[in-house]
């Protein structure tokens, strides 16, 4: 994939940046690089008609609409919309590159929503809603929150076992449980207790052995957990300092955390690390700038990317095979373009 976009994609400022989705009647929303660089996943949401579809899409911009088994449309579409009505398709989360797999979250004709692999395969199936699943980075295991004992809990599936029942993980009777994000090692998780007196982030150590604790006491929001590549720190979003604004955290399991950036817009999968866990790619939430992308480093020094796109959202990053860094993005128009309504997906080479 990577010598197609050195050829077509790379940045300059003579040359105006293309999108590599088709264009749809609705925003193109949570990229997400597929382990092995080879596809990009992304959802349209159709916010009018409250529906979201999946797709994945190639390098040569060949789109595959995801459909759990039995759902009308065909394997792979031009990119405009197979959904005829309602439903959502969406939270896909890759398995690692040896699986060549992934799983994701759908509704049913009831609006229950259950997990599904590819090929449209159901898994852990029961009455209440399950969303927002995480592939371990081993490979073993998939996390998902579940409503089918109560108000949101954690449970494990063991992919090794996949016709198993799933092991409960969490059990707080006035939380529910979101937002799973794996330790690259795939045995720690960091997650998002939602309670009325605020969101607050929790950890567990070994999921084989579920040991919760609690890792920030704060009002308001702390959400969307990402751990470092190097598994030393996690960052996150909170507005605890000002409930009309997010910003950028940081912290270690064992210290105290620390904002890096201020008034930020959120990533739906999170805050996205460089590779080297020195760094982060972030989204200012800056309307009068078109919301300008940075490179914000563990010290709170900042570098502002010139991505050539406007109105910028959630993101991704990924290296490829020619050892560069590729931000996966969803972005309203180019920075010369004339039309900017709804978004699309670019891919931008980010500087070395």
């Amino acid at each position: 994939m990577y010598a197609l976009l050195t050829s077509t994609l790379l940045l300059t400022s003579t040359v105006a940046v293309s999108p590599l989705s088709p264009r749809y009647e609705g925003n193109c929303q949570a990229p997400q690089w597929a382990p092995d660089g080879s596809k990009i996943a992304y959802e349209v949401n159709y916010h009018d008609r409250k529906v979201i579809e999946l797709y994945l899409i190639t390098a040569s911009g060949q789109v595959e609409n995801v459909l759990p088994a039995g759902a009308s449309g065909g394997s792979l579409t031009s990119g405009f919309s197979t959904s005829g009505g309602s439903g959502v398709i969406h939270e896909l989360s890759w398995s690692p590159a040896s699986y060549q797999n992934y799983v994701y979250s759908a509704s049913d004709a009831r609006k229950d929503y259950n997990l599904h692999l590819k090929g449209g395969t159901p898994v852990a199936t029961a009455s209440g809603t399950d969303g927002a699943p995480a592939w371990s980075p081993s490979g073993n295991h998939i996390v998902f929150t579940s409503a089918r004992t109560g108000q949101g809990d954690l449970y494990l599936l063991d992919v090794r076992d996949i016709s198993g029942a799933p092991k409960r993980l969490t059990n707080d009777g006035d939380a529910s449980e979101l937002y799973a994000a794996w330790s690259p090692n795939g045995k720690s998780l960091a997650y998002v207790g939602h309670s009325n007196v605020g969101d607050n982030l929790y950890y567990i150590s070994d999921v084989t052995k579920p040991k919760i604790q609690r890792l920030t006491r704060w009002k308001h929001m702390q959400t969307r957990p990402s751990f470092s590549p190097d598994g030393k720190y996690i960052a996150f979003y909170s507005n605890h300092k000002d409930p009309e604004r997010f910003d950028l955290w940081v912290t270690s399991v064992t210290g105290t955390p620390k904002r890096l950036k201020n008034n930020v817009v959120m990533n739906s999968n999170g805050p996205v690390w460089y590779p080297s866990s020195d760094a982060l790619v972030v989204v200012a939430d800056e309307d009068e700038q078109f919301d300008p992308i940075y490179r914000v480093t563990l010290t709170g020094a900042e570098q502002r990317l010139d991505t050539g796109t406007v109105g910028n959202g959630d993101h991704d990053l990924a290296t490829l095979g020619d050892g560069r860094s590729y931000l996966a993005l969803s972005a309203q128009g180019s920075t010369d373009g004339t039309v900017r309504d709804f978004q699309q997906i670019y891919v931008i080479p980010l500087p070395d």
